[in-house]
């Protein structure tokens, strides 16, 4: 079974960059330490627009992913940084290779 891939773009508000990236860092640490079928988790930052950042997550299967959105720090992470994103986009893939 192919690896499920999620790309999330964020339109972060300017006033609210620096600690949704803080808030998206300490996120991260918790998943790879806590969820074995995430394979990556990275944060990038648009060299163009420092506020449009984009989340790579790649998980063992749609399993791991629902496990993911389920679990606690999930939903914490969602309802802080809700107010400081102005637009959010979530795209799926599946791994075209093993």
């Amino acid at each position: 079974m192919n690896a499920i891939v999620l790309h999330v773009e964020l339109t972060l508000h300017p006033e609210h960059r620096d600690a949704y990236l803080a808030r998206a860092q300490e996120h991260r640490e918790k998943v790879k330490n806590n969820e074995p079928a995430c394979q990556r988790f990275e944060i990038s930052v648009e060299d163009e627009n420092p506020n449009l950042v984009r989340l790579y997550e790649v998980y063992d299967d749609e399993t791991a992913v629902e496990h993911h959105m389920q679990t606690p720090y999930m939903n914490a992470y969602r309802e802080v940084t809700a107010p400081m994103i102005a637009n959010r986009k979530l795209t799926r893939a599946i791994m075209a290779h093993d």
